[in-house]
């Protein structure tokens, strides 16, 4: 193997992760339109647990304020999200994820497990344990030090 410093290695890490995240999402759209976005998962996933307001969404997806309205509109237009106002200060607007969403966000997430799934059967067993070991290490790390 090539002797290839650590800031080298490193970035050709961060491409890869990148390259692979791009790939599967790009790959998901393709094969059928009818699937839940990327986006819409994710944002899906956070209401579920978060139940934020509209700048909760739009601070944790990193976009601005417009553009997370039209994504909570299509979502509420969608029947997968409403607003509640919250109990103790009617004037804050909670974004809360419906029967509809909690099923779209299950069948979505079982799609994309199953991509993620097939495109890793290309690694042997070993290569799947020592993935899954680093990739708990990393997600410990970034647990341990939240201000990374």
């Amino acid at each position: 193997m090539p002797n290839i410093n650590k800031n080298d290695q490193i970035s050709r890490i961060v491409s890869l992760i990148f390259t692979v995240r791009n790939m599967t999402h790009e790959r998901a759209i393709q094969k059928n339109n009818k699937n839940a976005s990327f986006l819409q998962l994710i944002t899906l996933r956070f209401i579920k647990y978060k139940k934020p307001t509209m700048k909760g969404v739009a601070d944790y997806l990193t976009i601005t304020a417009p553009s997370a309205t039209s994504l909570i509109n299509n979502l509420a237009k969608d029947g997968l999200i409403k607003r509640e106002a919250e109990k103790g200060d009617r004037r804050i607007v909670l974004i809360v994820i419906t029967q509809k969403g909690e099923r779209h966000l299950k069948k979505g997430m079982e799609h994309l497990s199953q991509k993620i799934r097939k495109n890793l059967e290309v690694l042997s067993q070993k290569e799947q344990d020592d993935l899954a070991k680093i990739l708990g290490k990393v997600a410990n790390n970034l647990k341990n030090n939240k201000e990374q």
